[in-house]
């Protein structure tokens, strides 16, 4: 009489249970993709600011506002968007503020306490910066910036010719570490 060798149906069943177990445990530390799609997503921000203030620039120029200093009174320069609202603007770059680069750049960001949330979230920790984060990460205060996911915009301080070149101009800057 042949006697068969092999595994049981049992034995089968408990190495597959086991497997599943630790796929469902340790697969996620291997797989972080969220902070990944988090990043990338913070990229994709900063290149719509950076090419929104251009284009903001670009119809500032037009309009001979490219010079023209924000002032509270009587009222900032501004120019039009696409729906009938206006952008305020410093140094023909958008201000950073909702009536400046969020109207610029027109994304669903939201203040932190607002209720429900956007897409995104922004915060004004001081006059003239404004970060966009990512809901869910790490807030903003302006002096943690080696720790959050954010893109960092500041407002332009002197008359110039495009964002991040050689004039001082807005200045926009990217944080991935807490995405």
């Amino acid at each position: 009489m042949n006697k068969q060798t092999g595994f049981t149906l049992v034995e089968l069943i408990i190495v597959i249970v086991i497997l599943g177990i630790l796929a469902v445990t340790a697969a996620p530390k291997f797989l972080d993709l969220q902070g990944d799609a988090n990043a990338s997503t913070i990229q994709g921000v900063a290149g719509a600011i950076d090419s929104g203030s251009s284009i903001v620039y670009g119809k500032a120029v037009i309009a001979g506002k490219q010079k023209t200093i924000k002032t509270a009174s009587p009222t900032p320069p501004t120019i039009p968007n696409d729906v009938g609202q206006t952008i305020a603007l410093n140094y023909g770059y958008p201000t950073a503020a909702v009536d400046g680069l969020l109207r610029a750049i027109d994304i669903n960001a939201t203040l932190a306490t607002a209720s429900p949330l956007g897409d995104f979230t922004y915060v004004i920790p001081s006059t003239g910066v404004m970060y966009i984060y990512a809901n869910g990460t790490t807030v903003p205060t302006g002096s943690n910036d080696s720790l959050i996911c954010a893109v960092k915009y500041t407002e332009a301080t002197a008359t110039g010719t495009a964002p991040n070149v050689v004039y001082n101009a807005a200045q926009t800057t990217v944080f991935t570490n807490d995405c």
